[in-house]
């Protein structure tokens, strides 16, 4: 029988297949936005801040946090203060599955794009998100919320993503009007995949900070 859990990190996460998944799924029901597995674009984006790593102990925001694997990441390899963010409530039982399975807490909260405020923004040192923006309201919300995050102090926004248009849409306003690269990063382990990775630098004074 196919393994029905993926090592990668130090970290473990669970397939959709896994005992303990389909437990909470009978008991709570399917994720809605789907938020019903690790995507691929979690694991490029360990592996590209690996690379290109940030400061440790910073406020990360986890926007579009699904089940939690850049969460931990964050958290394990960078001690970094995660608040882990979802537009659906119910990926939070998959959420804390992961948590008790790495040995980590998340702190969780419910937010579309478009509700985390200038104020909200203003708490995080970076933006992660994958997988996150493929539709065109999404990349419309994503345009906002990063003019936030500029006024709010956000040091810097990365998004991976497999390549949907509406990202590339996102990437090309990211570049005309900041300090911003669209790159193609693949892997191989855990599994192997090939994905892009929008790296947009605000606030360029803090940046080393």
């Amino acid at each position: 029988m196919p393994k029905q859990h993926i090592e990668a990190h130090g970290l473990t996460f669970l397939k959709p297949g896994h005992k303990s998944v389909r437990a909470i799924r009978e008991e709570h029901g399917e994720a809605n936005i789907h938020g019903t597995k690790v995507w691929d674009s979690s694991f490029v984006l360990m592996d590209y801040l690996l690379l290109d790593p940030i400061p440790s102990h910073r406020v990360v925001f986890d926007i579009g946090c699904g089940w939690g694997p850049t969460t931990f990441f964050l958290k394990k390899h960078f001690q970094s203060k995660v608040m882990s963010i979802d537009a659906d409530k119910s990926v939070k039982p998959y959420l804390h599955l992961h948590g008790e399975l790495n040995g980590f807490k998340p702190v969780f909260w419910q937010r579309k794009l478009n509700q985390l405020s200038r104020d909200d923004l203003s708490m995080a040192d970076t933006i992660v998100g994958g997988d996150i923006c493929f539709w065109d309201s999404l990349r419309d919300d994503w345009k906002k919320l990063i003019k936030r995050a500029d006024k709010a102090g956000v040091r810097q926004v990365l998004i991976a993503d497999p390549g949907r248009q509406p990202f590339y849409d996102l990437a090309e306003w990211a570049k005309s009007r900041y300090d911003a690269e669209l790159w193609e990063h693949d892997i191989r382990k855990p599994i192997k995949a090939s994905r892009y990775v929008l790296e947009v630098n605000l606030n360029p004074d803090e940046a080393g900070a």
